[in-house]
């Protein structure tokens, strides 16, 4: 069982490495094919104007003119046709003049046609004339070029640049994409088994002396003195044993609990991503043998751990309210009772911070209609943000106020504020104004995107005044029963 829980941790591991390793690398091949290309595009436009001040200057000999833009193209490294209204080519970079006659008609050019349609038309394909594929740009002249310029015939700029440029330049820079990426698969290859090994070591002494205990040795012991959550089972496994007796009965059980045991490590060792990739950039950075920093691993690889479930409830939770498939469960209950509530669970985490909750007098007799879990959900939330971001000794206080046929609920605390810049982009998915503390303090910046939802499913809006050092304050209104 061990070889297998190895197995298939090395097999995950170098999956999950070599998709990302392979969607990174052509997803990065696909921007870098995309990112030349615009800029080719862009370059080819800013030529095509130059060209269309050029040839509307007026000239005093039409074969210098023609030699000198021949002259300037070959300079620019790229091919210029000047073209007719009816298609006729009147000049090409790479023509001679007395050769233009015998050139296609180029008005059904899939750019030509582009151009004539919407000013500008941009397409590859292979040139029949110089016998190279070409990425081509054509510009339709607006307004058309005095009469006195040299080329006042010309209604069509097409500017064009052999693709095997292009090519050569974005295949070296795929080469290098591609070899970082076989280099990254064979580090993170080479550190998955180390990783595997180091986990499953410990495994698999701990089954040995459990199968040799199940056999009746129950003079046998596991040796594992790391203070890690695998020493802790050790310890617990080697109590256990202690106790025990030669009844079958209570071997039957060890053996049952062994089972349960490593099907439960078995589950815990399917770390999220994002642990793994902790682990792996510790070990990378030469702490493998440093047994403290293996500790700080286990502690993190927890905490984030905890986190990503929390992530992902928040995300399924907001998933479900922006498609519609939140199910709300409306009806009128106790305000009173409802806030309080709220405060006495939020009392724990506000003493840990020094925080002080405060609720001011509410008619007891106050209803108010709506989805009571969810909207405890946005009262939980802005109490609890009220408390983290808050100052030693601050104070986060509830209170209510009649607005007509409704009641507004103000959550508001003395704490840090909130700049302008940021009141705007708050409720914003996963926006965070301080990023390290949020994290810090459990943050997945979801909460209060999840919480202004809910507020709009209830026909309201969560408002929020706050000035930097001087506190925030949230509210929103719901509808109130008549008394």
């Amino acid at each position: 069982m061990i070889s297998s829980i190895k197995n298939k941790l090395i097999l995950t591991l170098l999956l999950l490495c070599t998709s990302i390793i392979v969607i990174t690398g052509t997803i990065s091949i696909i921007v870098l094919d995309n990112f030349y290309e615009n800029q080719i595009i862009d370059d080819l436009k800013i030529k095509t104007n130059e060209i269309k001040y050029f040839i509307g200057i007026p000239k005093g000999n039409n074969e210098d003119a023609y030699e000198q833009l021949q002259k300037l193209t070959k300079e620019g490294k790229y091919r210029l046709t000047l073209i007719d209204s009816v298609g006729n080519v009147i000049f090409d970079s790479d023509i001679q003049e007395n050769e233009l006659g015998k050139l296609d008609n180029h008005l059904l050019r899939s750019e030509i046609v582009q151009a004539l349609e919407s000013g500008v038309g941009v397409s590859k394909r292979f040139s029949n004339t110089i016998k190279n594929e070409m990425q081509y740009l054509a510009l339709r002249i607006e307004p058309r070029l005095p009469l006195n310029s040299i080329f006042s015939k010309a209604y069509f700029i097409r500017i064009s640049i052999p693709l095997n440029k292009i090519k050569f330049a974005t295949n070296e820079v795929k080469s290098t994409i591609i070899i970082l990426c076989s280099l990254a698969f064979l580090i993170i290859a080479v550190v998955t088994f180390i990783i595997s090994g180091k986990i499953t070591h410990p495994l698999k002494s701990m089954a040995d002396i459990a199968i040799e205990i199940k056999k009746g040795s129950l003079d046998k012991r596991i040796s594992y003195n790391s203070k890690d959550e695998l020493g802790e089972l050790a310890t617990s496994i080697n109590s256990m044993v202690d106790t025990m007796n030669e009844d079958i009965v209570q071997l039957k059980k060890l053996e049952k609990m062994r089972r349960e045991f490593l099907g439960n490590v078995s589950h815990e060792l399917r770390t999220p991503i994002f642990a793994i990739q902790g682990l792996l950039e510790t070990l990378l950075n030469g702490a493998l043998e440093d047994s403290d920093v293996r500790k700080d691993f286990v502690a993190r690889a927890l905490l984030n751990t905890k986190r990503l479930d929390t992530l992902l409830d928040e995300l399924i939770t907001i998933s479900s309210i922006e498609t519609g498939e939140m199910k709300m469960s409306f009806r009128y209950f106790n305000l009173q009772e409802f806030l309080s509530q709220s405060i006495f669970e939020m009392e724990p985490l506000a003493e840990s911070f020094n925080v002080k909750l405060k609720l001011e007098k509410i008619d007891n007799n106050i209803e108010v209609y709506g989805d009571k879990e969810k909207l405890k959900q946005v009262v939980i939330n802005l109490i609890q943000n009220g408390i983290k971001y808050n100052i030693p000794k601050g104070t986060v206080v509830i209170s209510t106020m009649k607005e007509a046929d409704q009641i507004k609920i103000i959550i508001k605390d003395s704490g840090v504020g909130i700049s302008e810049e940021h009141i705007s982009r708050i409720f914003e998915r996963f926006y965070r104004i301080d990023k390290e503390r949020s994290r810090d303090m459990g943050g997945t910046g979801l909460g209060l995107a999840i919480a202004k939802h809910i507020v709009e499913a209830h026909g309201n809006k969560l408002e929020v005044l706050s000035e930097l050092q001087k506190g925030s304050k949230f509210s929103f209104t719901l509808q109130r029963s008549k008394i």
